[in-house]
């Protein structure tokens, strides 16, 4: 086992879920303990100019080595989703992968032929919860990717590199990642965000993200005297549901195809909240979903004129392509470093969204890197021990390149 395994397997052992019903910076203080176990480990190594703010961000720096010409980022999110459970992760080790289903527990497989990426590693050693719960790679692995790049740099003070500025961030997951981050601190010119997936994928793009967050005000009344009366905020729900196309849902869509996506819903009689997420690679094409969420809003106010239906529509992050085409050295030297790692490079779309995504119109342009596993977010997320091994030479590489060698 190398360290940087060792790194991830104890990382995913702490609970970091975050918590979309908070609006607490960060949600949920179990992030906040582990950043300061990393900010422990941080000065272990030797980083300097740590720095815990309490809007959740970590922040450190390496100096440079080398003829850099820029101050260079890297960034890893610490929290994990909350879509599946993300307390107690036991992870374990298949080793001498066989190339067949993985089998965690009765209802939860692993099948290769659900993945892009699994047959690569056939034979090598595949990383999985034990079923009860999600794995944490999104984002542990590009915590530990960036903790071990960092420990290697100041060990061999040989290896050309630039000036690093370090940032570990809290709840993006809950779309809030760069809420409290503060661009002038972390005073890097541009950056990468280690939080993709499949090894030879440099992700330049991403979604166009926002929320639609419904509540419905309704009037209970005795089902037997409700004739007039009754307001049902349950039927409410269930219309605004059934009015979303079930061609654009997220398991009816690939590639640069757009959803609608019902994420949550809680309702009885008398009140009721439905939280729908919207993504689209084009900015036309989100302005067309949300044309469509004010639609559906007043058509439903006149179906059900006793009702108080309220619509939020918010934001979350932006397709950051347009802003990388106007400088292309952070998309070309993390190309030829996959090179370099023996991976023929290309850019790719991440059917999702990075810290990254918003920094970019922040003022730091940034692109996203593969750490070497798939399925995120469900009990069935897995990755590879010799992807993150090609992460991380894919990330020094990069890195040796910024720091002059050629």
């Amino acid at each position: 086992m190398t360290r940087l395994i060792d790194r991830f397997l104890e990382y995913v052992k702490h609970d970091t879920t975050a918590d979309p019903d908070c609006s607490n910076l960060p949600s949920s203080q179990c992030q906040i303990e582990f950043l300061r176990l990393l900010e422990g480990q941080l000065r272990v190594i030797g980083m300097e100019d740590i720095e815990l703010d309490p809007a959740g961000t970590l922040y450190a720096t390496l100096p440079g080595g080398g003829s850099g010409e820029v101050t260079l980022g890297l960034l890893a999110h610490v929290d994990t989703s909350p879509d599946s459970p993300g307390k107690d992760v036991n992870p374990l080790l298949h080793a001498d992968w066989n190339g067949e289903p993985i089998r965690l527990q009765e209802d939860v497989v692993i099948d290769p032929a659900d993945s892009v990426d699994m047959g690569r590693y056939l034979g090598g050693t595949i990383i999985t919860s034990d079923g009860t719960t999600l794995l944490g790679a999104d984002d542990k692995a590009g915590v530990a990717l960036i903790m071990e790049v960092c420990s290697l740099l100041i060990e061999d003070p040989l290896i050309p590199r630039p000036p690093l500025r370090i940032a570990f961030t809290t709840d993006e997951e809950v779309g809030r990642g760069v809420d409290g981050f503060d661009t002038e601190k972390f005073r890097a010119d541009l950056a990468y965000t280690v939080d993709g997936g499949e090894v030879g994928l440099v992700d330049t793009q991403t979604f166009n993200a926002w929320s639609a967050t419904w509540k419905i005000r309704g009037c209970e009344v005795h089902p037997g005297s409700a004739k007039g009366s009754m307001v049902n905020a349950v039927r409410i729900a269930a219309d605004i549901i059934s009015n979303l196309p079930a061609e654009e849902m997220p398991e009816n869509s690939s590639g640069l195809e757009g959803y609608d996506y019902p994420l949550a819903v809680k309702a009885v009689t008398a009140s009721g909240e439905v939280r729908i997420i919207l993504r689209d690679f084009t900015t036309d094409g989100m302005k067309a979903r949300l044309v469509r969420m004010e639609n559906l809003h007043e058509w439903l106010k006149t179906r059900h004129p006793d009702a108080v239906i309220e619509l939020e529509l918010k934001e979350q992050y932006s397709n950051p392509a347009s802003i990388l085409k106007k400088d292309r050295r952070a998309v070309d030297y993390a190309i030829e470093g996959t090179a370099r790692a023996g991976l023929t490079g290309k850019e790719g779309s991440i059917r999702g969204g990075t810290d990254g995504s918003r920094l970019s119109f922040m003022g730091v342009p940034t692109v996203n890197l593969p750490t070497g596993g798939e399925m995120y977010h469900s009990r069935r997320e897995w990755i590879a021990v010799e992807g993150l091994e090609i992460s991380l030479r894919i990330l020094i590489e990069t890195i040796r390149i910024w720091g002059g060698e050629r």
